[in-house]
């Protein structure tokens, strides 16, 4: 299949004759006509069909396809131009004019812009709507998506993920996980974070605050269906692009409660033939408490960025480009004084991203250009956390990976023992997790476009080779002394990942008289390789298309265009090294405890088992469908865009429990009664592998005694990585954008978004109980439960937002004012309990109860308490035989009362009638205003206020039936205001 869809691009490819002539001009500032260098001339949607100016402002396109074509002109520090160009038969030559990028100018975007050009959905944001924001994290550009909410987080002292088109952590995929973030070409790659056994998800984002905000240029959003080009990701493409290009001195200063940012950038022409440098260093200090200003987080950015274009002709060009990005800071508690004495938290947040390309225009008629890079991603993550611990008696830590039976000693007597007792009164204790995940990459690419009388075909051919590794130390302790129960796990011995990708991809276009059809189509091949490990060699394909048609277009009627828009693609997401690499689990029993000895120290004999490790052979890449269908409608008074999507998540990453039983050996305190050698004369010695207690008299007198011992047996549990349940999302988002009302310079536009969200998880895990058994064994019984062993094992949500933003826009005194409200009419979710193979929650007359309810009922019909059985359970007699857990439930209420006792430790109870119903909140609402002044050509001052209604009105939980107040909820940004100082020097 992969070869037929890649000869089909090359057969369609080489029937197109190339009909092509030159064109040549000048670009030149407005103000001065002074010659603009390094200007970026393109072909609006071609495969790299360009150039850029040289010092007298002049470029060149040999190759310029024949007809009528969309050419777009930028420059960093002006306003970007596309002007409509028609080349016929011979040559041509056009002068461009550029404009200051300020305020002064008409049109001055502060919201989000989508590409039209583009068939699948896509958002703009530039520098001017960064500024007029006060973005100080990547995170805050996300809410100019559409109906997306401003960010409650407006403290950098929590992590900040992105998601595109996804909910919260409630969903069963960790929909940030599969959003793929680019800075300057460089992935944001979490795959190699290791994340502990004990978080909610094995999976980790990518956190943004350690991305500097005052240097960027553009980020460009890409919601809908994305290039093969773009590959390990489930939804979304971010790509961050900063300053590249000559820029005076730059100094900006940005002030808020908790925040505080100061920054400084400058780009530098180093001179012909030299090319250009740019450099940037921010900091950022974010407080968590303004009445207890310690807790922080420090951001120290820096950016270095260079760039330079040799002409190997007039029509060819060599580009070189080199970017570092990277951050020095993170999270400190240490000099909190509100904190227990002497107790901390620091997190590194410490990050450097190093990226290079040099391409090549060819400019000819058989190829475009060609271009190759490399790139380098590695993030310090180094936490350390100090506490207070105290014991009246000593205690044991248990650091042993080998089974048997171990006693306790003190450090001071054996520093490499398996169990060391820990010191009685107070102590500090210092846990260090050491993550160090890195990345890397290499890649080629070539683009090929041409022209066949009214079909425009760009061509895209590429390969990358990718790799993920972690070269922390993982988890551990500075003093030995004071560790608690832990065992080392090296996160540098961990076998890194290799992925390699192949991709092609043809993209048509063909211009009729009076409507236009566009069709991308692409494939993408990923090979993951994992030496050293029981994964071996993984292989996916990822096939995508996206296709418009644009008809009735007129510059006169009423009606100015209709474009036609839909897309499907499949995207496949690599694991988290969490999931390739579960842990050993292990199980320590008390084997022998006699007590406090003679010389007032404590023994203490443990038994270990270790689970055995479970690697998955038949996991399978989680990989996301997506599809997307649009309409955009251009009318005389305004523009409406509409996206409706519905993306399904496959074979999601999880992790399930699994039991075994082991039997092992405890010798209880009342054997020591028949025991004749006087107490302080015992020396206890214990079988390392039988477990037999021997009390020996360190005089003489009495005969060496073995004691007797119980026979008790244990579950040992283990995790698993399993592919999980699918779930759905479903959304429609509108834009509409009115024309402007000249008389008050005033633009309006509505937009929102409808999201619905469902995901059940049918996977089968194991669980036990904790408690006893009447005869003092260990739980002898093992659930089998669908989806977890929580009250549910699903979850539904829906939501429609709504904004309305007026921007006002005075070029005659530099000023922008917005004011943006956004509105929620539904905010409604419900916990599920579902199982597609029969019943996993049953009604129950009152919460004592066990028992399904006579009278029958659905959990979901409100006010109703509820049960969870397991589907089946085994015992430790006979782990083979799966009893249907209802059926012998039910049997043993009526015939074995004890059966039924033991039994019940598994069911599951809700501790409220109200867990199923549905979270349904009443509307509300929150205002943000935002104004840009600019002072002349050398100062802008610019303010916010997020929600300044700082609304404190109460909105109605239909789940409880309760009023709740705004205030605090997370539902709407507390109030938050800011000012910022730019200075061009």
């Amino acid at each position: 299949m992969r070869g037929i869809i890649i000869f089909f691009f090359v057969i369609v490819s080489s029937l197109a004759v190339a009909q092509t002539v030159s064109l040549s001009g000048r670009v030149l500032y407005e103000k001065t006509h002074v010659p603009v260098e390094f200007a970026t001339v393109w072909i609006q949607g071609s495969a790299g069909i360009g150039g850029i100016t040289d010092k007298n402002g002049y470029f060149y396109i040999q190759n310029y396809p024949e007809g009528e074509s969309l050419l777009s002109v930028g420059c960093l520090g002006y306003a970007s131009r596309t002007l409509k160009v028609e080349v016929r038969n011979r040559p041509k030559v056009i002068t461009v004019y550029l404009s200051e990028q300020t305020l002064a100018i008409d049109e001055v975007t502060v919201i989000a812009h989508r590409k039209m050009e583009e068939a699948t959905t896509t958002y703009t944001m530039d520098r001017t709507v960064l500024d007029h924001l006060q973005a100080v994290s990547l995170a805050d550009v996300m809410s100019l998506l559409p109906g997306e909410r401003t960010s409650s987080l407006f403290k950098l002292t929590s992590g900040q993920t992105l998601t595109v088109r996804g909910g919260g952590s409630r969903e069963l995929d960790t929909p940030a996980f599969g959003t793929a973030i680019e800075v300057d070409g460089v992935r944001m790659s979490t795959n190699g974070y290791y994340v502990s056994s004990s978080a909610s998800s094995l999976m980790r984002s990518a956190d943004v605050r350690n991305i500097g905000s005052s240097n960027i240029e553009s980020v460009e959003i890409v919601t809908g269906v994305p290039s093969v080009e773009y590959g390990d990701l489930t939804n979304g493409v971010v790509k961050v692009n900063t300053f590249k290009g000559k820029t005076p001195f730059l100094f900006e200063a940005s002030v808020r409660p908790h925040t505080q940012l100061y920054s400084l950038s400058k780009g530098f022409d180093l001179g012909e033939q030299l090319g250009r440098l740019n450099v940037a260093v921010e900091r950022a200090r974010s407080i968590n408490d303004l009445a207890s200003p310690y807790t922080s987080y420090v951001r120290n950015a820096l950016t270095l960025k260079y760039s330079n274009t040799w002409r190997t002709r007039r029509d060819k060009q060599l580009d070189f480009d080199f970017s570092m990005n990277g951050n020095i800071g993170g999270l400190n508690a240490e000099t909190d004084p509100d904190a227990f004495k002497e107790t901390y938290s620091k997190a590194h947040d410490n990050a450097l991203r190093v990226g290079t390309t040099v391409s090549y225009l060819v400019n000819s008629p058989w190829i475009s250009n060609v271009s190759a890079g490399l790139t380098f991603a590695y993030s310090d993550n180094l936490s350390e956390v100090k506490t207070n611990n105290s014991a009246a008696s000593t205690l044991p830590a248990l650091h042993t990976i080998e089974e048997g039976y171990f006693v306790a000693s003190k450090y001071e007597d054996n520093p490499s023992s398996s169990v060391i007792l820990l010191p009685t009164g107070y102590w500090y204790t210092t846990q260090y997790e050491d993550n160090k995940p890195l990345s890397y990459s290499a890649y080629v690419k070539a683009r090929w476009g041409h022209r066949w009388g009214q079909l425009n075909s760009n061509m895209l051919l590429g390969g990358e080779l990718k790799g993920d590794g972690n070269l922390g130390k993982g988890v551990y302790y500075d003093d030995m002394r004071t560790a608690p129960t832990w065992r080392e796990y090296r996160y540098d011995q961990l076998p890194f990942t290799q992925n390699l990708a192949l991709y092609a991809e043809e993209e048509l276009k063909m211009t009729f008289r009076s409507s236009r059809f566009a069709f991308k189509a692409g494939i993408r091949s990923d090979m993951t390789f994992i030496k050293g490990s029981s994964y071996g060699t993984v292989s996916s394909l990822s096939p995508r298309f996206n296709a418009s048609y644009t008809f009735a277009e007129s510059q006169e009627d009423w009606l100015r265009g209709i474009t036609l828009r839909g897309g499907w693609g499949k995207s496949v997401k690599l694991p988290s090294f969490a999931i390739l690499y579960p842990k050993t689990t292990y199980s320590d029993c008390l084997a022998f405890a006699p007590g406090t000895m003679a010389d007032g120290t404590s023994y203490y004999a443990y038994y270990t088992h270790p689970s055995q490790l479970l690697y998955n052979e038949n996991l399978k890449w989680q990989y996301n469908v997506m599809r997307e269908l649009g309409l955009d409608i251009r009318l005389k008074w305004f523009r409406l865009s509409l996206a409706f999507f519905h993306n399904t998540s496959y074979r999601p990453y999880t992790t399930v429990s699994q039991y075994v039983p082991f039997e092992y050996k405890l010798t209880g305190q009342s054997v020591l009664e028949s025991c004749v050698i006087p107490s302080s004369d015992r020396i206890y010695s214990i079988n390392r592998h039988t477990g037999i207690v021997t009390v020996s008299d360190k005089t003489g007198t009495y005969a060496s005694q073995q004691l007797a011992y119980t026979t008790l047996n244990g579950w040992q549990g283990s995790k698993l990585s399993v592919n999980g349940s699918s779930s759905a999302r479903t959304g429609v988002e509108w834009v509409l954008d009115f024309n402007k009302i000249a008389a008050l310079n005033t633009s309006v536009r509505i937009d929102g978004k409808y999201y619905r969200y469902r995901g059940v998880d049918e996977t089968v895990t194991q669980a036990t109980s904790s408690v006893k058994m009447t005869d003092g064994q260990p739980y002898k019984y093992v659930g089998y439960y669908v989806g977890g062993t929580g009250h549910s094992n699903g979850y539904e949500s829906a939501c429609l937002n709504t904004n309305v933003t007026l921007v006002t826009h005075i070029p005659r005194i530099r000023m922008i004012f917005s004011l943006r409200v956004e509105g929620t009419f539904i905010n409604s979710a419900r916990y599920l309990s579902e199982y597609s193979s029969g019943q996993r929650s049953y009604v129950i007359d009152d919460k004592e109860s066990y028992l399904p309810s006579e009278q029958g009922g659905i959990i979901y019909d409100g006010g109703k308490y509820a049960v969870s059985y397991p589907l089946y359970y085994v015992s430790n007699d006979d782990v083979t035989t799966l009893i249907p857990f209802k059926e012998k439930f039910l049997w043993a209420y009526e015939h074995d009362k004890s059966l039924y006792n033991d039994l019940s430790k598994l069911v599951v109870r809700t501790n409220y009638g109200y867990t199923f119903n549905k979270q349904k909140i009443s509307p509300y609402f929150s205002a943000n205003i935002n104004i840009t002044k600019e002072i002349g050509d050398h100062v802008t001052v610019a303010f916010y206020a997020n929600n300044f209604f700082d609304s404190l009105r109460k909105v109605k939980n239909y789940q409880t039936g309760n009023e709740i107040s705004l205030f605090g909820s997370g539902y709407i940004p507390s109030f938050n205001y800011g000012i910022s100082l730019k200075l061009k020097l």
